[in-house]
């Protein structure tokens, strides 16, 4: 079985956790990556601290802008046909869904993957749906403090990941400052200034083969205090009681991969 893995920087996800983990399955590997000599010195690195540990994880590796479908799309074209796509990455989702569609194997539905990134799109989805409307506004470098805002308000990159340069602000005083501390260390990017929702975070994970998706519980994140955001710890949650599911399938997984969310 052939797996191409879409992959950017190094990480131990990949180096130590995912290549290992194919390894032992005995899959056939392709990481396709824009950065194939850190992962080269990366897995040669893992290797020499696993030892013998290390000597299963030999994976093809393919230079590639990943972070272009069209690019990602016409590498795989020429390589040996692919079993899974696949990719833990939250930068790569949308292209590694696009990847997965045009070669008609499982994965998640591409728009939804360019809406999780870009907060804009999913904001102005999820008010189509009536799932949820709040006061969301896009910034731009240049731009003055929109109006009407109803502090305090959280400042995001638009397609940020995760909590990286997450605030929260009281003012629009206070939101010029951050906005132009944002643009001097990234010209060029939008930030979405939205209303405030206080509450719970949690993930939701799933795993599906193109036909089920089975809901398995999610992560409780506890996050520092305001106005950073900090994403301090994560800890696993199972469905409410009566909703738990058999995890026992994961002993028995799907034939065919399907990519984290």
């Amino acid at each position: 079985m052939r797996l191409g893995l879409v992959a950017a920087k190094p990480t131990d996800a990949v180096t130590c956790g995912l290549l290992p983990a194919a390894a032992r399955l005995g899959l056939e590997v392709f990481l396709l990556t824009d950065q194939p000599d850190g992962h080269a010195g990366a897995l040669a690195q893992a290797r020499a601290d696993l030892g013998r540990a290390g000597q299963g994880v030999q994976p093809r590796i393919v230079g590639c802008d990943v972070h272009d479908a069209r690019a990602l799309v016409g590498r795989i074209a020429g390589l040996s046909r692919m079993d899974a796509v696949f990719s833990n990455s939250d930068h790569l989702q949308a292209q590694t869904a696009l990847a997965a569609d045009y070669f008609g194997l499982p994965g998640k539905d591409w728009r939804s993957c360019l809406r999780a990134k870009n907060k804009p799109l999913m904001r102005r989805r999820l008010a189509e749906t009536g799932a949820e409307k709040i006061t969301a506004v896009e910034v731009a470098p240049g731009d003055e403090p929109p109006a009407g805002l109803p502090y305090p308000v959280v400042l995001k990159p638009a397609e940020g990941v995760a909590s990286e340069d997450v605030t929260l602000v009281g003012s629009p005083g206070e939101l010029a400052e951050r906005c132009a501390d944002f643009f001097g260390r990234r010209p060029g990017e939008k930030l979405v200034a939205e209303e405030y929702l206080p509450g719970t975070l949690r993930t939701l994970e799933t795993l599906g083969d193109g036909e089920t998706t089975w809901v398995l519980g999610g992560f409780l994140t506890t996050m520092s205090a305001p106005p950073w955001f900090v994403e301090e710890r994560l800890t696993w949650d199972p469905l409410p009681p009566g909703e738990e599911l058999d995890h026992g399938f994961l002993m028995h997984p799907p034939p065919a991969f399907h990519y984290l969310a």
